[in-house]
Formats: C-alpha cells, sequence, structure tokens
C-alpha cells in the first residue's frame, strides 16, 4: 500500500512538474502573441496619426475659424458704429 502510495505521488509530482514546463512555453507563446498584437497596434496609431496630420480636414476648420472670427468683428463693429450716433 505504501508502494502504491508513493507511486502515485511521484506520478503527481511527475506531472505537476510537466504541466508547469508545458504552461512555461505557452506563457512564453501568449507573450509573443501580445507584443506582436501590440506591436500591430502601435503602427496603426503611427499611420493613422500621420495620416491626420496629412489630411487637409484641419487646414479647412482653421481657414473657417478664421472666416467665421472675422465675419463677427464685422458684424459686432457694424452694431456698434449703428448704435453710437444714438
Amino acid at each position: 500500500m505504501l508502494v502504491r502510495y508513493r507511486n502515485h505521488l511521484k506520478e503527481k509530482m511527475n506531472s505537476q512538474y510537466f504541466r508547469h514546463e508545458v504552461l512555461a512555453c505557452e506563457t512564453g507563446g501568449l507573450k509573443n502573441f501580445w507584443e506582436k498584437t501590440i506591436e500591430k497596434q502601435t503602427q496603426h496609431l503611427e499611420v493613422e496619426r500621420e495620416r491626420k496630420q496629412k489630411s487637409a480636414l484641419t487646414k479647412l476648420r482653421n481657414e473657417w475659424m478664421e472666416r467665421l472670427e472675422k465675419r463677427l468683428k464685422m458684424i459686432k463693429a457694424n452694431d456698434e458704429s449703428e448704435e453710437a450716433p444714438n
């Protein structure tokens, strides 16, 4: 009975050791997977940032904001000049 129990313990210890070894290999694969995923995402974000910088949309928005500001200044100046004689 004691020999059977010892053999059972040895098998259990060996299987535990084997599992740890497999988990270490799986962990390395998992680490590689996430490193590649993060690298791809970083590259995608960089490409997107460069695309936005090259986009004319920002330039157009700024031009329209300048036009609107000038228009508002003209309207305010016109209103003030009409109110001054009264």
